[in-house]
């Protein structure tokens, strides 16, 4: 599930429309939302903020649901690996992105390993 994916799962269990979240952000066209929720790509962190708003969640959560969607695309499937980032209170969000380049990195070597 990629991150778009995740922002219309929970504005719709909040039963939030995508008018709610247009007006906040001060577009008239669907097509920016439709387009986020679809996984073209990720709104920038002023949006992101005001969709935060809407939808009555934390930064803290946008951000989880942000790093719960990267985590997913790398293949990162061990919860006790995702639940260090979220239950790791001290953790900023510099560092926490500094594992996931890591582990990345690690990822990478691997394919290039195999590869030769």
């Amino acid at each position: 599930m990629g991150f778009g994916d995740k922002l219309k799962h929970l504005r719709q269990e909040k039963g939030i429309s995508r008018k709610m979240i247009l007006e906040a952000l001060g577009y008239t066209s669907q097509s920016y939302v439709v387009d986020a929720e679809s996984n073209k790509f990720v709104p920038g962190e002023d949006k992101l903020q005001v969709w935060a708003r809407v939808l009555d969640i934390s930064w803290d959560e946008m951000q989880d649901l942000l790093l719960e969607a990267r985590l997913e695309e790398l293949g990162v499937t061990d919860p006790a690996f995702t639940m260090m980032f979220k239950e790791v209170p001290r953790m900023t969000i510099e560092e926490k992105r500094s594992l996931i380049r890591a582990y990345e990195a690690i990822l990478k070597s691997r394919a290039h390993k195999r590869g030769k």
